[in-house]
């Protein structure tokens, strides 16, 4: 499956502890979404508050063609029960047509971020791409210490979801 990419946005780190652990098992291309301007840690009322109202956040540009890749493995943070302003950009200016797109996501709570996924799934479906599955992963951050998950704690997950969608052997 090289024709796979793995594209997430990480802020505190528990989105690219997962997104690492599905390209060490997986040896897909990788892509970070980033924004210009560095948000600072410990600011999450704010960033909260963005994610509530839908704000886009502006974005490093991408150093990869998404036309590329048939299979893509998109990262998301849940803010607010909101996607960060970030993915947010990132999804008005990806084209989706014609491509795959498994979801991965870090969330605070136990919940299942349902509406967080029908939300991309509707942009994506609106540029012509698929959802095939997602994961959600709840992640014990805490903006004092900062300390993202660890990558022992998403192995199991990751493999578990990776070998149920075809991507790993049995």
């Amino acid at each position: 499956m090289k024709n796979s990419v793995i594209v997430y946005y990480s802020w505190v780190g528990n989105t690219e502890a997962v997104a690492k652990e599905i390209h060490r098992r997986t040896d897909f291309d990788m892509k970070k979404i980033e924004e210009e301007k560095t948000r600072k840690f410990g600011k999450v009322a704010g960033a909260a508050m963005a994610a509530v109202f839908g704000l886009k956040s502006r974005i490093k540009p991408m150093d990869f063609a998404l036309e590329d890749y048939e299979n893509i493995f998109l990262g998301v943070q849940v803010w607010a029960g909101k996607t960060a302003p970030a993915v947010n950009k990132y999804l008005k200016k990806a084209s989706f047509k014609e491509k795959k797109v498994w979801l991965f996501i870090t969330k605070a709570d136990e919940k299942v971020p349902q509406q967080v996924i029908d939300s991309i799934t509707k942009r994506i479906e609106k540029k012509g791409g698929r959802v095939v599955d997602s994961m959600a992963l709840t992640t014990k951050w805490d903006p004092k210490t900062n300390i993202p998950i660890t990558s022992e704690e998403v192995q199991q997950p990751v493999d578990d979801w990776l070998k149920k969608e075809g991507f790993l052997e049995e």
